[in-house]
């Protein structure tokens, strides 16, 4: 039987509110979930939507597996501090992102 720890139930909880705000910011376009983003931004709000939701999403579904990490194994001590780093440079990435958005001059 598998035997969850308090700290696999943890990341679970945390991943799984996280891949449901990314959905819902990526697939609802529910941008007001966002601080500090409104709706007279000069960076069109599905940019963001999309941007926002990849990165949520991919750092929610991170969290659920060392969620299953945990669980299935003993990791390194060290993994937590290897999944904020990943986090501080998504976080960083999406940024740089929304920073320098450019609209197509096509249009």
């Amino acid at each position: 039987m598998v035997d969850f720890a308090s700290v696999a139930v943890e990341w679970f909880a945390v991943g799984a509110l996280l891949v449901a705000l990314g959905a819902l910011i990526k697939f609802r376009q529910w941008t007001f979930l966002l601080a500090g983003y409104d709706q007279t931004s000069p960076v069109p709000d599905d940019f963001v939507a999309d941007v926002a939701g990849n990165t949520i999403l991919r750092i929610g579904l991170a969290a659920v597996g060392l969620g299953v990490a945990f669980t299935l194994a003993d990791p390194p001590s060290y993994l937590a501090t290897v999944f904020e780093v990943a986090v501080l440079l998504a976080v960083g990435r999406l940024i740089y992102r929304l920073h320098t958005y450019a609209p197509d001059s096509a249009a």
